[in-house]
């Protein structure tokens, strides 16, 4: 069965994200496993073309095999400017959010997989059913046994963050906080911005003081914001990224392209001071994403 959104209203514009869905829900759709798929298309308006949701209802004993090929099937499928970036703030659900081109911009593309049988497989509200197996015989839809998902939330929530990983979760929220800012959803874009920035954060913790060896008076660093500008001051490196992670915080969510691309531009800067490997790992897709921001 080919998953197919159903038809626009007469004279409606058809809003180019639905377009990521369609692809990427025929993949999915393929695989036996996959018992439902639900999609939230892009809303109305301006300021809300460029975000959709794919939920990927699984056969809960094949859920962490779909989950972790979930990043190359989209990648393969619409090609995302990034790597995937797992959203590890959802309490009930795998979640992956990546950044797809289409036509001249990129489209938002949040990919939610949870296990069939469970509370969480409910169709979002606002959602369109692409495919639905229930009434298909085959294997059950749940295995017996308990629930997957606490365990793979938790091996999620364990696993620290890489560099790169970091890098592009501090690009993601970054168009996220720019199409906030412009819609005039200011609240919205401030808790976003203070989200990106704890991302760079993280990735310079990571980089520059987590497993680096003993370092003078660094243990009164533990976590968090609590006397990281002491600790960056220690080394050179540190004090070049504080002095750059000041002025982002400073500047504020960017309203407009020259703000955004400050931003950008800022955010690679640091990270490139902190973990230039990673940086130059993203290279390729880090110039992607300034072209289709218009950044270049």
């Amino acid at each position: 069965m080919t998953p197919t959104l159903v038809s626009d209203p007469p004279g409606t514009a058809r809003p180019p994200a639905l377009a990521c869905l369609e692809r990427v829900a025929a993949a999915l759709g393929t695989s036996p496993e996959v018992r439902a798929l639900h999609a939230v298309p892009p809303q109305a308006g301006p300021h809300h073309d460029g975000k959709a949701l794919l939920q990927a209802v699984v056969r809960g004993d094949r859920l962490g095999d779909l989950w972790n090929v979930l990043d190359t099937l989209v990648q393969s499928e619409v090609g995302a400017v990034l790597p995937g970036w797992r959203d590890r703030s959802v309490p009930d659900a795998l979640e992956s959010v990546h950044l797809v081109p289409q036509d001249d911009h990129l489209v938002r593309l949040r990919v939610r997989t949870v296990a069939a049988g469970t509370p969480a497989a409910e169709p979002p509200v606002g959602s369109r059913t692409l495919l639905d197996r229930s009434d298909e015989g085959g294997a059950p839809d749940r295995a017996p046994g308990d629930d997957p998902l606490p365990a793979l939330l938790a091996a999620e929530h364990q696993r620290e963050g890489d560099p790169a990983e970091l890098l592009t979760e501090t690009l993601v929220r970054l168009h996220v906080v720019h199409a906030d800012a412009r819609a005039g959803r200011s609240l919205e874009a401030y808790g976003g911005f203070t989200l990106m920035c704890t991302a760079l954060r993280e990735l310079l913790r990571v980089s520059l003081i987590a497993g680096a060896g003993p370092a003078p008076r660094a243990e009164r660093y533990a976590a968090g914001w609590a006397g990281f500008d002491d600790t960056l001051a220690l080394t050179p490196i540190g004090r070049l990224c504080r002095g750059e992670l000041r002025a982002l915080v400073a500047a504020g969510p960017p309203v407009d392209n020259a703000a955004l691309a400050r931003a950008a531009e800022r955010v690679l800067r640091t990270a490139g001071h902190a973990a230039p490997a990673a940086v130059a790992s993203l290279a390729g897709p880090t110039d992607s994403y300034r072209r289709y921001l218009h950044l270049d």
